[in-house]
């Protein structure tokens, strides 16, 4: 007899269906329409069904769907007395090991403890008695199967990597994948937001501030609403976009067209590794330019940011922990940003150059207007051949009158919105079309330098926080660190690094950064130089110009801390 306060009015069950990916051939519903056959067989009244989608049993503990079938059907037992929860197979509840996603057996033991009976269709052995041998050796078979399947998997994925194919998931944002051709082909108004996602970060911009940007500009991304700094972030760090496919730490060579240069991927990759390395702690209120370990104390410790009402300095980490004492003294923040800077100045700083890309600014933002405009055109016309493909179908009485009113109130918003976008680009095409050229543009680039000098060198309030962003973006690229060190007695040193007593900078150069200061001019060090006059210890600038070249068409300056730059005479 059914145990006092349960209902025995009925036979109760409940049904779970569960598939790890997207369910593409309606798996799930045929699951469903299984267990409901099983239940009608046994006489059984379904009470609920519930699903997972994309839930793996294999990686995870499935998801919401399989935490509400084991509530319901636990209150049903409780209820009633008995309740069968129905699932197709064993492995839709579990394949894990124990560790890392739940082991079949501890269903087996949640369901002795419940009252609740597992009926699986397709290995009825498993739950046919209170006996878990059967459910420890068919957890440990759905397990190994799974892992299996796993390891196939990665094994065909790597081997479409070796031969530059795309693995299959999303597509990578600023392409489209072509299934004929297995290749994937660049979008051009994705593209050119790629393009200008890592402009803009090798220019100084956070990631959030692109994100923002993109949002202000009204700039869809591939998947959401909205951009976010994590995907800005998987952007930059995307090998696709030079042509490269990766696996896991392999790179190998992608059949796909490249829309990037190999430069600038990896100088967007190494500051995107170096902010990481710095954590995300809360940024310093001072306007400091060697934030984040850029610059170290004699003793080899962090040279911290801080800052009160009267001054902004540097100080080494273990005396303002009071860890130790190495000697050396708060630094004033303005005469440490304005040596660098100076120093910066004369080896890395190229005002043709930056003439040059302001100048080229102006391409490169119509580029991208243009084929956002495109796109947009593009979304206009489907939606009005939406709206007319509706109209027809209500003229020719395929659809009642109330359906018509429903589907031409929202594709006529489409519309409106569609045509609203492309009129908002079309006008910022012509605000970047009306501006003037290169003399704006040489004017901009001095101001931009003017810009630098006083987000350097000012103590006020009023300055721009990006010209020094693009500062320490530049910086970052060029050098691992800036050391200070008490050199020995006769030592020379850049004049712009030498003050403070006896303590002087010392530049710490990337190796990235040997062949040049990003697109500006190259500077070599000293040993291949060295190695191409045959001469192993040309002591002075003057004696390696001879070497290279007697006749004096070219000729070297000594680059202090870094090597020698070659300059077309």
């Amino acid at each position: 007899m059914p145990s006092r306060g349960r209902v025995p009015a009925m036979r109760p069950a409940v049904l779970y269906a569960a598939k790890s990916t997207a369910d593409k051939k309606a798996s799930i519903p045929n699951q469903l329409r299984e267990g409901r056959a099983e239940a009608a067989s046994r006489d059984l009244e379904v009470v609920d069904e519930f699903r997972d989608e994309k839930k793996s049993a294999y990686s995870g503990d499935r998801g919401p769907g399989l935490l509400a079938a084991r509530a319901e059907a636990e209150r049903l037992a409780g209820l009633y007395g008995e309740c069968a929860l129905i699932i197709q197979h064993s492995d839709r509840l579990a394949r894990g090991d124990g560790k890392q996603a739940a082991h079949l057996v501890e269903y087996a033991l949640w369901a002795i403890k419940a009252g609740v009976k597992i009926i699986s269709l397709q290995d009825p052995e498993t739950f046919a008695q209170d006996d878990l041998i059967y459910a420890v050796l068919t957890g440990h078979r759905n397990h190994e199967d799974s892992k299996r399947k796993s390891q196939a998997c990665k094994a065909g994925l790597r081997e479409r990597r070796k031969e530059g194919k795309w693995g299959g998931g999303p597509r990578p944002y600023g392409y489209t994948y072509d299934k004929a051709t297995e290749m994937l082909v660049p979008l051009e108004e994705e593209v050119a937001v790629v393009k200008r996602i890592f402009r803009e970060y090798l220019a100084g911009a956070s990631l959030n501030e692109i994100a923002r940007d993109l949002e202000a500009d009204s700039v869809s991304p591939r998947k959401g609403r909205h951009w976010r700094s994590a995907t800005i972030s998987q952007i930059i760090e995307n090998p696709v976009y030079i042509g490269k496919m990766r696996h896991f730490d392999e790179m190998h060579d992608g059949i796909h067209e490249p829309v990037l240069e190999v430069k600038t991927w990896e100088q967007a990759k190494v500051m995107l590794d170096s902010r990481r390395k710095k954590g995300r702690g809360r940024p310093p209120k001072g306007r400091h330019l060697l934030r984040g370990g850029l610059l170290r104390s004699p003793c080899g410790s962090t040279m911290i940011c801080r800052s009160d009402r009267n001054s902004e300095v540097y100080v080494c980490e273990i005396v303002h922990q009071r860890i130790g004492d190495c000697g050396c003294p708060r630094l004033p923040r303005e005469t440490v940003d304005a040596s660098v800077y100076g120093y910066f100045e004369q080896v890395g700083l190229d005002v043709e150059a930056t003439r040059a890309q302001v100048a080229d600014a102006r391409d490169r933002k119509l580029e991208e207007v243009t084929a956002l405009a495109k796109h947009s055109l593009q979304e206009k016309r489907r939606a009005e051949e939406r709206l007319a493909r509706v109209r027809r179908d209500y003229t020719d009485g395929e659809i009642s009158a109330k359906e018509w009113t429903e589907f031409r109130g929202e594709l006529e918003g489409e519309l409106a919105a569609a045509g609203a976008e492309v009129e908002r680009l079309d006008r910022q095409r012509i605000e970047v079309e009306a501006w003037e050229g290169v003399k704006d543009a040489e004017q901009d680039a001095l101001e931009m330098l003017a810009d630098i000098r006083e987000a350097i060198s000012s103590s006020g309030e009023d300055e721009n926080p990006k010209a020094r962003d693009a500062v320490r973006a530049a910086l970052v690229r060029l050098f691992d660190r800036f050391e200070l060190n008490r050199p020995e007695p006769g030592t020379r040193v850049h004049a712009d690094l030498a003050w403070q007593g006896d303590l002087v900078i010392t530049p710490i150069p990337r190796e990235s950064a040997v062949e040049g200061y990003t697109s500006l001019r190259p500077i070599f060090r000293r040993e291949p130089l060295y190695d191409a006059v045959e001469n192993k210890r040309v002591a002075h600038a003057s004696r390696l110009r001879r070497s290279l070249d007697p006749e004096g068409g070219r000729f070297v300056v000594n680059c202090w801390g870094i090597g020698y730059r070659l300059i077309a005479g």
